[in-house]
């Protein structure tokens, strides 16, 4: 029985340099864990931190290229409306430009017109020229038969 108790305490004995070792590999392998926990940790935390700024300066990218395009969508309108108010304007000379164009038409008409009246009384005037200078030829011719005559009478 001596033997057995002997025995008893030199197993109990020797058991805890053994679990004091399995304790402190446990320990390091649980300070290896939460060292690689820590540094994954930190690189996510940089990633996302990295990621965030990037997402802040896209986010301010679109803000600008959203002023930008309201700006140039303004821009769009302003000249839409000059484009309409030149189409009218385009529109009004184009009805302008006929109208001169009928009244020149008319005009050309009326000139034709009063060149050919004015050719027209060109014609009977130098008809009625030739009419006088032969009554005129005539008066002087019965003036000149008279005078004759008279003389051939005293």
């Amino acid at each position: 029985m001596a033997l057995s108790r002997r025995a008893n305490r030199n197993v109990s004995a020797s058991i805890w340099p053994g679990f004091v070792d399995a304790m402190t590999a446990l320990l390091l392998v649980l300070m290896f864990v939460l060292t690689i926990f820590m540094v994954v940790q930190f690189v996510l935390r940089e990633t996302i931190s990295g990621q965030e700024s990037e997402l802040d300066a896209l986010s301010a990218q679109v803000r600008e290229l959203a002023d930008a395009l309201g700006l140039e969508r303004d821009r769009n309108a302003e000249m839409a409306g000059e484009l309409g108010v030149l189409n009218a304007n385009i529109a009004s000379a184009e009805v302008a430009a006929q109208r001169q164009a009928q009244l020149i038409a008319t005009l050309n008409a009326q000139i034709a017109s009063k060149d050919a009246a004015l050719a027209d009384a060109d014609t009977k005037l130098t008809a009625f020229e030739a009419q006088v200078a032969a009554l005129i030829a005539a008066r002087d011719e019965a003036i000149a038969t008279g005078e004759t005559l008279t003389a051939q009478l005293s």
